[in-house]
């Protein structure tokens, strides 16, 4: 029984642990790079070793862990920059947040920018946001935050969504699981306003 606990809390350790290791590298490679010397680079290479000197950045970097609830979390950008002047964090464009669960439910979250803040383990997205959810749900924001290491979505920000019942319109959203494995559990809040769109009856057979 305690070699059980044990390798339970070295599991429930090492999905928080690596998932942060990892974004501790990210910025490493940052710090790394500002330290290049352009003089060591290939003559037709010297342009582009200037310029990530000047704005030190990572193509299409991608990062993925598993969240204490069991979803594998999978972010990826179009490029990403270093999020402050030491190096720590990161801010990235064109993100594309994934939230798998172990059924093989995903929700989506796009974005035009977001921060990944190591310190706080906290991803933000930013800027037209949209979550795509397996029920059915579309909701728009213009921030959602996200901790890195749980299954959970939240907007501190007022909300549009269209889903099965219609039209909904909130001050803010939380989407998190539920007790049952896979379950998702979206909450709207906050002076919820629901346009009631009853699902339209099939005409009648032509006599």
């Amino acid at each position: 029984m305690l070699g059980d606990n044990a390798h339970s809390r070295l599991v429930g350790t090492l999905k928080v642990a690596l998932p942060l290791a990892a974004l501790v590298l990210l910025s490493l490679l940052f710090l790394l790079s500002r330290g290049r010397d352009p003089d060591a680079a290939l003559p037709y290479a010297q342009v582009d070793i200037d310029e990530l000197l000047r704005e030190p950045r990572l193509t299409a970097p991608t990062y993925s862990g598993v969240t204490r609830e069991g979803d594998e979390v999978i972010f990826s950008a179009e490029t990403a920059y270093p999020g402050a002047p030491d190096g720590s964090g990161a801010r990235a464009l064109g993100p594309l947040l994934r939230l798998v669960s172990p059924a093989g439910g995903e929700t989506r979250a796009k974005a035009q920018e977001a921060r990944i803040d190591p310190a706080a383990q906290e991803l933000v997205l930013s800027g037209d946001v949209v979550v795509n959810t397996p029920d059915g749900y579309t909701v728009d924001s213009g921030e959602v935050r996200m901790s890195l290491d749980r299954s959970r979505l939240e907007s501190p920000g007022a909300v549009t969504a269209e889903g099965p019942q219609g039209r909904i319109e909130a001050g803010g959203f939380t989407l998190a699981r539920g007790d049952q494995a896979g379950q998702e559990v979206l909450v709207f809040n906050g002076g919820v306003k629901l346009l009631y769109q009853p699902a339209t009856a099939a005409p009648p057979p032509a006599p």
